[in-house]
């Protein structure tokens, strides 16, 4: 007789066996150690699906090759290659990173946890996947998918939640073994997205299934029990074309096209995006425009507006609509 399996244990051996054959090891970031790729990929794949980033992946870095190659470049530069990308205070987080690994580590990035840290854009989840996939450091990196597989592992179905997201981390992060924090998140990563998916788990191809509490999944329950546990904000009820990123997004890319240099009056921005932006969000740009100089994406004066150069030492606040006229 089969020995019977112990219940609710993430079956490291059988998790990396399952990725040396069916893992995504081809994505350009999983055939690479080099700590900036890796910093590069994780800042692009950030509510990034990996199909849109990978082009968008290899452009970035032949423009910016080397971390001081990317402190090197004016910040408006940065945000021009980040095109495609969307989430664009990504770029001029990324762009402030390697400005502070040169200054401070020598243009080295680092692998102690507390160094990472320190540096702009990184919290706790971006420094346990560079230390893991640059250094194979044994961190864990849970985003929503891998949290939501540890729990069905260890303690069935996620609807309704039987611990907290540092709970989950706790059960994530004893499993995985010293110096396999490479395969093992990717392992988890990679098991997200094609078979422990949140709607639609194909549980006989699981690696993980002898061990989980969850096994096997009806999808129509899951259905069921996502829809009563769903809580959606009046934010992400709104369609895309609505919400203020769809606007900051169109704001971004009208500044990305103009020549280096020039700026552009808010009269004229306003116009521009007449046939792009609902007419009834046409009087919010000045304040999504306010919005983006705080974040360091545009700069604006009295002669108008622009992306955020490096040279940019100081900005203007937009107070009255019709401040900057053609």
């Amino acid at each position: 007789m089969a020995a019977r399996h112990e219940r609710g244990v993430i079956d490291v051996s059988a998790l990396l066996s399952w990725y040396a054959h069916h893992g995504r090891s081809h994505l350009p970031w999983r055939q690479t150690r080099d700590p900036y790729r890796i910093v590069v990929s994780e800042f692009m794949l950030q509510q990034t699906q990996v199909d849109r980033v990978l082009p968008l992946y290899r452009a970035f870095l032949d423009a910016f090759p080397t971390v001081g190659e990317l402190a090197a470049a004016d910040a408006a530069d940065v945000v021009r290659a980040w095109r495609g990308l969307g989430y664009n205070s990504r770029a001029t987080r990324l762009h402030a990173l390697a400005r502070a690994v040169v200054a401070q580590h020598a243009g080295l990035i680092p692998r102690d946890r507390a160094a990472l840290l320190a540096l702009p854009g990184i919290g706790p989840y971006t420094a346990a996947a560079i230390r893991a996939f640059a250094f194979d450091e044994s961190d864990a990196a849970l985003d929503t998918n891998v949290r939501r597989i540890v729990h069905r592992v260890v303690l069935g179905i996620e609807f309704p939640a039987r611990a907290s997201e540092q709970g989950l981390d706790a059960f994530a992060s004893a499993s995985v073994a010293d110096q396999s924090g490479h395969d093992w998140n990717s392992a988890m990563m990679d098991l997200g997205a094609t078979i422990c998916t949140a709607r639609a788990p194909k549980c006989l191809l699981c690696p993980l299934h002898e061990r989980c509490v969850a096994a096997p999944l009806d999808a129509a329950l899951l259905a069921v029990l996502a829809k009563k546990y769903a809580k959606k904000s009046a934010q992400s009820a709104l369609p895309f074309e609505r919400t203020n990123r769809f606007v900051r997004g169109r704001i971004i890319d009208r500044l990305r096209d103009l020549p280096k240099s020039q700026m552009i009056s808010l009269a004229q921005l306003q116009h521009d995006l007449a046939d792009i932006v609902a007419r009834d969000r046409l009087s919010e740009i000045p304040a999504i425009v306010n919005a983006l100089v705080s974040d360091g994406l545009v700069s604006a004066s009295e002669r108008g507006i622009a992306l955020k150069t490096n040279d940019d030492t100081h900005h203007v606040f937009i107070k009255n609509p019709f401040l900057f006229r053609d």
